[in-house]
This record gives structure tokens, C-alpha cells and sequence, in this order.
């Protein structure tokens, strides 16, 4: 039985299906960025030099519908006032939360609503509050079913560590309830 889901959803332009990082698609339907190089299924390992990073982010610029979208301090507060009004509305139980410059870790607890639909729900709360008219996030996102809590456990440490792993404070948010032991 599922008891949690680890969603991951990214900004538009930052993680192309043919980024030499590594993604988990199996096409790059547009004829432009494919031509920017192949696919490389998974997380690479070990990671591209910065200077290969750097090359394919300028290649790409211009092969984009519009510009990549990055968060900053500013736009990581604004998003977390809107998942937190988000958590509240749906009466979600979030675990984890990291914001980063190019994606969204959340861990939320099993619920009511289908987890299309919440993360429709994040992804509008947080471009609302970011004042935008256009959706700064790529389509779809990537759910990843948790039905132990062991691996619950080990989804919330890792969300944790993302920001610190990045250079990043650790992120705290108002609307994250962290596990206790005493949930175990």
C-alpha cells in the first residue's frame, strides 16, 4: 500500500531530456534540442565536468521556446507561501521540502486527491504567488511511490540533504511536519 509519494517537478530549460547529467526520458521530440546531443538514460555517474554543463546550457539557450527559468531566494520564499496555502486548503501532511534553482523535492503523505491533481495544485499555488502568468515548471513531474517506512525514512534524509549537498542553508518550511520517531 502506498503511504507516501516523493514528487520531483522541474523548472522549464533546466534539465533538457538530452542533458549530459543524465535524465530518465526516452525521446527528445523536439528536432532542435536533439540536436544539442543524445540521450543519456539515468542519472550519470560521475557527473559531467562544469565546463561540459556550461557548453550545453549556452548551446540551448537559443534552442528554447523561452527563457530557462531559475529560482532565487526571493522566488524560493514566494513558492513555499504558496505550497504552504496549498497544504492547508488540501490538508496535506508534507514531510520534506527542498526548493532548489531548477526543481522541487516534496514528500507528502498519502491523501484524498490523486497525486496528479496535488501536483497540479503546487505547481499553480507556486507560480500564483510568484506573480507569473506563464508557468515557470516543465509538464509532469516524477512520483515516486513509497509504501514502507524505511524508505520513507530514507526519501525525507535525502530531500533534507539537497539543499546542503548544493551549497545551500538547510530549508526549513511552516508547512513541513518532519517525521519523529515516534511515527515509526
Amino acid at each position: 500500500m502506498i503511504i507516501a509519494y516523493h514528487i520531483i517537478f522541474t523548472t522549464y530549460g533546466t534539465w533538457l531530456p538530452n542533458d549530459p547529467r543524465g535524465s530518465y526520458s526516452k525521446e527528445v521530440y523536439d528536432s532542435e534540442l536533439r540536436s544539442l546531443g543524445d540521450l543519456r538514460y539515468g542519472r550519470q555517474d560521475p557527473p559531467p565536468q562544469p565546463n561540459i554543463l556550461r557548453r550545453f546550457w549556452t548551446a540551448s539557450r537559443d534552442k528554447l521556446a523561452r527563457p530557462a527559468f531559475f529560482i532565487d531566494d526571493s522566488k524560493r520564499e514566494s513558492i513555499a507561501c504558496g505550497f504552504a496555502r496549498v497544504v492547508e486548503r488540501l490538508d496535506l501532511t508534507v514531510r520534506a521540502c527542498a526548493i532548489m534553482n531548477d526543481h522541487i523535492h516534496l514528500l507528502t503523505s498519502r491523501s484524498r486527491q490523486r497525486i496528479e491533481y496535488v501536483i497540479g495544485q503546487f505547481k499553480g499555488a507556486g507560480t500564483r504567488a510568484m506573480g507569473l502568468s506563464q508557468t515557470p515548471w516543465t509538464k509532469g513531474a516524477w512520483k515516486v511511490f513509497i509504501s514502507d517506512f524505511e524508505t520513507l525514512a530514507a526519501a525525507a534524509r535525502y530531500i533534507e540533504m539537497n539543499p546542503i549537498k548544493a551549497g545551500f542553508q538547510p530549508q526549513h518550511w511552516s508547512f513541513v511536519t518532519p517525521l519523529s520517531p515516534t511515527d515509526f
